[in-house]
């Protein structure tokens, strides 16, 4: 297909109609972005995207899984965004008034919030995000008494 079909493809998922100035300048960006690719890179990223495929959630169920989700508008139906709530029911939810299909862009400040409490339960693991050279040894003791609350709890 040429690229100008598959550029047309994709921005009939962005919104349409007014939207807040930070979501404007995400859907400007991808849309820069979306002008640099050829045809051969964004038919391949879109093969990749509408690729069936599926990760069985009972082999994973004992993994820590954070679903992040927007209240507006985004290119996830309704239906696969509850689908996805009931295929991990254990999840953690972060949740987002707005966001759009770039949440990442337009609201970061919230997403690496939400990115940050999901990785704290790893500190001092062998998972960490950071070395634990580079963690302060105040910021250890508040970890280590989270991890020992969180045992007593269970």
């Amino acid at each position: 297909m040429p690229a100008f079909m598959l550029k047309k493809i994709v921005l009939g998922n962005f919104a349409k109609g007014p939207v807040d100035p930070k979501m404007a300048d995400a859907i400007d960006f991808m849309v820069d972005r979306l002008e640099s690719l050829n045809q051969g890179e964004l038919a391949s990223r879109l093969t990749l995207n509408c690729q069936n495929s599926y990760v069985e959630p009972h082999k994973i169920k004992d993994l820590a899984v954070t679903i992040m989700d927007v209240f507006d508008q985004s290119a996830l139906s309704h239906e696969a965004k509850e689908e996805m709530y009931k295929l991990y029911p254990n999840a953690r939810r972060a949740h987002l008034k707005t966001g759009g299909n770039f949440p990442y862009l337009c609201r970061s400040a919230e997403v690496n919030l939400y990115i940050q409490i999901h990785l704290r339960q790893f500190h001092g693991t062998r998972y960490a995000a950071i070395n634990l050279d580079m963690v302060s040894a105040e910021e250890l003791e508040v970890q280590k008494s989270h991890l020992v609350n969180s045992a007593n709890d269970q």
